[in-house]
């Protein structure tokens, strides 16, 4: 039934795009999902994407030239690749959804086509994105919960050894997708030629659901992680801002309060983009979790995609705004940025 349905959807194409919901069980008003696809996937994500990949691109070199001694550069820089890398892959999503592919002569659909070489490779870069984030809110609470360890338990030979632990741990968490479906040479005797066609198989939907679950579950520790590691890092500064106004001067109290305040709303600010921007995507998780027909291949495929529609932007914005707060709160990042970015520029104006 499943491989009826894959094949269903890849000898159909929508009016406006090369999207196909007459398959499927239809929850929205005809049209509506079409009217999403061209606003969502193809104008909103293109915007974002070209933006983001220009402020990632940014923040790479600006961390390099930072150089390699200090482990938050290096869990930032890591942070910047893995961000990069899913607007990327977002922006060639986007292009996939664009209409003049349904007038191409091809020998795949190109929706189809773009599941398992860019849907779920995106999907990756994405939840490598939480860990890393979640990663460096632990290290910056240890910072400031414990200043003098602090160098000692975070290295920077450390920090390189969790990324890359990281990396590898989320692409076992998707390695089941690749599982679960394929690319599969199939006649078609209306075109009279092979065509290319994804294929599920006769486990997806099992495989989908425990996927959908470890992601589910990952994605909610990320969650809860920063959470507590934001509490115990502003409750940590609060203290010593009161102790040190205890132990100083007015003056100069007001001043360690005004720099310990900064860090505070840094922490918060990135706190409170993750999980805004991460709400959306906890609660489609929740949804394909406990109802296995939410998904790419359910009943429910309409609503996977009025979900993802919401959820996805969110995700490609907080990966596009940090530069923002790195330009705000850091100094340093500022300096060179300046120096690199601003200086290039106003010299190829003269």
């Amino acid at each position: 039934m499943i491989n009826e349905l894959a094949l269903t959807t890849e000898s159909s194409v929508a009016e406006f795009t090369a999207v196909n919901v007459s398959a499927y069980t239809s929850y929205f008003p005809p049209g509506s999902l079409e009217i999403l696809t061209l606003v969502d996937f193809i104008i909103i994500y293109t915007i974002i994407s070209v933006l983001g990949i220009i402020a990632n691109f940014i923040n790479i070199v600006v961390f390099v030239k930072m150089g390699p001694q200090d482990s938050v550069n290096i869990s930032l820089l890591g942070l910047s690749i893995s961000d990069f890398l899913f607007l990327l892959l977002t922006l060639f999503l986007s292009i996939c959804y664009y209409p003049f592919w349904q007038h191409a002569d091809l020998n795949f659909n190109i929706v189809d086509m773009k599941m398992l070489t860019l849907g779920w490779p995106q999907f990756y870069f994405k939840r490598v994105g939480n860990w890393i984030t979640a990663f460096i809110m632990l290290e910056r609470c240890i910072c400031i919960a414990l200043p003098l360890k602090v160098k000692d338990i975070i290295t920077p030979k450390r920090t390189i050894a969790i990324l890359v632990l990281i990396y590898l741990m989320m692409a076992l968490a998707i390695s089941p997708a690749y599982v679960s479906a394929s690319y599969q040479p199939r006649w078609d005797s209306k075109k009279n030629r092979t065509m290319i066609v994804f294929v599920f198989h006769e486990n997806t939907a099992q495989i989908d659901a425990i996927s959908t679950a470890i992601s589910f579950a990952l994605t909610l520790i990320t969650f809860v992680w920063v959470v507590i590691c934001t509490f115990i890092l502003v409750i940590n500064l609060k203290i010593k801002g009161k102790w040190r106004k205890e132990m100083t001067g007015h003056e100069k109290s007001r001043n360690v309060t005004s720099r310990d305040q900064k860090v505070i709303k840094m922490v918060t600010l990135l706190s409170i983009i993750f999980i805004i921007s991460f709400t959306p995507d906890v609660i489609v998780l929740l949804f394909m979790t406990f109802d296995y027909r939410v998904s790419i291949y359910g009943d429910y495929f309409d609503l996977f995609l009025a979900l993802n529609g919401i959820s996805e932007p969110f995700l490609a914005i907080s990966a596009t705004v940090n530069i923002f707060v790195y330009l705000t709160m850091s100094s340093k990042y500022r300096e060179i940025y300046m120096r690199y970015f601003y200086i290039h520029r106003k010299c190829q104006k003269v």
